[in-house]
């Protein structure tokens, strides 16, 4: 199938929840996953999976979607935005804020039903996932990394800059990485 896979995770997780009950860390994790949710969600996408403090999403399948890269791109700024807001909240409480990265990229996956005889999960695999995981490790606090491929599909449709080429564990040779600033008027969508 032809998707664009999203990877987000809460930057500094372990030092953020560190001294935190049990209870608290499974209200911040549900807090946080609420909000990415719904950004994927309001996008059309689906969550594939919950992986500890990140995000799996998938656009494009099992619902084709010629729009997927937009549409992820879209969900990505979503999150930034609804992260912002609740980091207000948490200001005004003296709780410290939260920070995401997030890669994505879009491609040929392999789509389906996969896991053990007793227990089976739909998700997508192949190097377009695998670079996606790649860009999310990359990605900087707030920062929304893309590959070549979702920044010409997704079009004008959003703002994004250059950061070269980098050198990816797994991959031989470098990829062209880009950061996204926006929509394609420069603003930040909202959940």
């Amino acid at each position: 199938r032809d998707v664009s896979v999203l990877f987000v995770d809460i930057r500094g997780f372990t030092p953020l929840t560190e001294g935190m009950e049990p209870q608290e860390v499974i209200g911040l994790l549900n807090e946080c996953m609420d909000c990415l949710s719904k950004a994927v969600d309001a996008e059309g996408g689906v969550v594939d999976k919950f992986i500890g403090d990140e995000v799996m999403a998938v656009f494009g399948a099992p619902v084709t979607q010629k729009d997927h890269a937009r549409r992820a791109v879209a969900a990505a700024l979503r999150m930034r935005e609804g992260i912002a807001e609740r980091n207000v909240g948490r200001a005004i409480r003296s709780e410290a804020e939260i920070h995401i990265g997030v890669g994505i990229n879009s491609g040929i996956a392999v789509a389906g039903n996969m896991g053990s005889t007793d227990r089976m999960n739909y998700t997508v695999l192949g190097a377009t996932v695998n670079l996606a995981s790649r860009l999310a490790g990359e990605a900087a606090a707030g920062e929304i990394l893309i590959g070549e491929e979702t920044r010409r599909a997704a079009g004008s449709g959003i703002s994004a800059s250059t950061c070269g080429r980098r050198s990816l564990k797994g991959f031989s040779a470098a990829v062209e990485v880009f950061t996204v600033l926006g929509d394609g008027a420069g603003a930040s969508a909202s959940v």
